[in-house]
Order: structure tokens, then C-alpha cells, then sequence
């Protein structure tokens, strides 16, 4: 396991890297210090940045945006995927919806949620636009998890118990455990995205959308731009590590409870 973890380690330490080329290939085909500031420019910026108490009041605004929005979309989406599995016309009824979500352009969503919901509350419209793209997500890997579900699995536990809550939690729950972790993973990213886009074009104060957007108008250099797209990645990556470690915990929990049930029964 340990082995693994290094070597992931080593595999995102390289991507870096890569990037890093990438970028400082472009900075000699282009030769243009304002769109493509030098690396150490970048990091006077950065350093200067973090010891600005509005960087981190910005961020933690940001990250609440994210976790708000991401958490409601999430909620509403099992609710509706669990509804569709057991009353599958609800599916068919969402199906429309959910694809002309899926391709409608965030820009154009976001200045249809403005203008024509005439929200005065920017971080509703956030909401909004955030829980427009990551609903469909949510929804559809939830729902397909469901119906993949032999049925056969569902009918052996019966055997057992034809209480509800036992079922859920001994079949579906571990079944649909895939399909959870990776649209919370994805859902994260997107959310991250979105909520980005609706800072920066609705000029959200207190948010790392404001200041990407405030840095873009000054006209000085890409130095600030930069410097807070570096922020940002560390805070998504902190984000995704998050449910990925509670993630990690349950797994070591079900594993544990399932190799008990094994050695229980496999002694008698």
C-alpha cells in the first residue's frame, strides 16, 4: 500500500513538473512578460498574496460557496436518482431536462439564471448555476448504479429481513459505493468550476473569482492571475483529499466488518 501511495506521489510530483515545462515553453514561443510572467515573478506574487488577510478571507468564502452548493446538489440528486430507481417515469420525465443541462454552455446558464430569475443574491445564482451542472452529474451515476443492481442480491438479503433500512444499508449502500465516491470526486471538480465562473462574472466580493477578476482589469501582468489560480488549485486539492479520506475510513470499516462476517461463519 505504501508503495502505491509513493508512487502516485511520484506520478503527481512528475505532472507538476510537466507543467512547469509546458508553461515555460510557451513563455519563449510567446516572449510576452505580461501574459506569460516568469516563474519567480509568479511566486513574489504568490508570497505576497498569502500574507493578505482578504486572500484568505476570499478563499474560505470561495470554499463555502463550494461546499454549500456541492452538498445541496448532492442531496437533491440522491433523493430524485432513489425516486427514479423505484418510480422509473420519474426518470423518463427528468431524461429531457437532465440532457439540455448537460450541454448548455455555463456562460449562458449563468446569465439565464441573472437576468431571467432576477435574483438580487449573486451567491443564489451561484447555487443555482452550480447545482444545474452537478445535479445531472450526481443524478445519472447514482441512478445507473441502482439499476445495475442484480436483483438476485436484493432477493437473498430478503431471505433474511424485509426491512427497508436493512436492505438499504446491507445491498444498495455497498453496491452503489463506486458510483457515490467518484460523483463526489467529480462533483468537487465541476462544483470548484463553476462556482470559479459565477464569482468572476458576477463580480462576487469576498471570493477568489473577485480577485482573478480584479487582477484581469488592473492590465498590470498575468503575475496576480496566476498566483490566485495557484490558490485555488491547492484548495481544490485539499477538497478532493477530503471525502477521499472519509471515503478511505469507511472502506477500512466495511472491509473490517465484512472479513469479521466471513471468519464468523466460515469457523462454524
Amino acid at each position: 500500500m505504501y508503495k502505491k501511495y509513493l508512487l502516485n506521489t511520484l506520478y503527481f510530483i512528475i505532472g507538476i513538473i510537466l507543467l512547469g515545462v509546458i508553461y515555460e515553453v510557451i513563455v519563449l514561443m510567446k516572449n510576452n512578460s505580461y501574459f506569460t510572467p516568469q516563474f519567480d515573478k509568479i511566486f513574489k506574487f504568490l508570497g505576497e498574496t498569502l500574507k493578505d488577510t482578504k486572500t484568505w478571507i476570499s478563499t474560505l468564502n470561495t470554499i463555502k460557496n463550494v461546499i454549500i452548493s456541492v452538498a445541496i446538489s448532492f442531496i437533491i440528486a440522491i433523493v430524485f436518482s432513489t425516486l427514479a430507481y423505484r418510480f422509473n417515469i420519474i426518470d423518463k420525465i427528468l431524461h429531457p431536462m437532465i440532457q439540455l443541462l448537460r450541454f448548455i454552455p455555463i456562460i449562458i446558464l449563468i446569465n439565464v439564471i441573472w437576468f431571467i430569475f432576477l435574483m438580487q443574491a449573486k451567491t443564489y445564482v451561484l447555487y443555482l448555476a452550480v447545482f444545474s451542472m452537478v445535479f445531472p452529474l450526481v443524478y445519472e451515476n447514482i441512478y445507473e448504479g441502482l439499476v445495475s443492481i442484480e436483483k438476485i442480491y436484493i432477493d437473498a438479503y430478503k431471505i433474511y429481513s424485509n426491512t427497508t433500512p436493512y436492505i438499504v444499508f446491507k445491498v444498495y449502500c455497498p453496491l452503489v459505493f463506486s458510483s457515490i465516491k467518484s460523483s463526489i470526486i467529480n462533483s468537487i471538480g465541476l462544483g470548484i468550476k463553476i462556482a470559479l465562473s459565477c464569482e468572476f462574472i458576477l463580480a462576487e466580493k469576498n471570493t477568489l473569482g473577485y480577485l482573478i477578476q480584479s487582477e484581469v482589469q488592473n492590465g498590470y501582468d498575468f503575475s496576480g492571475v496566476y498566483s490566485y489560480i495557484i490558490v485555488l488549485i491547492i484548495v481544490s486539492i485539499i477538497l478532493e483529499l477530503i471525502p477521499l479520506a472519509v471515503i478511505y475510513i469507511y472502506g477500512k470499516i466495511r472491509d473490517a466488518r465484512l472479513k469479521k462476517r466471513f471468519n464468523l461463519y466460515g469457523t462454524e
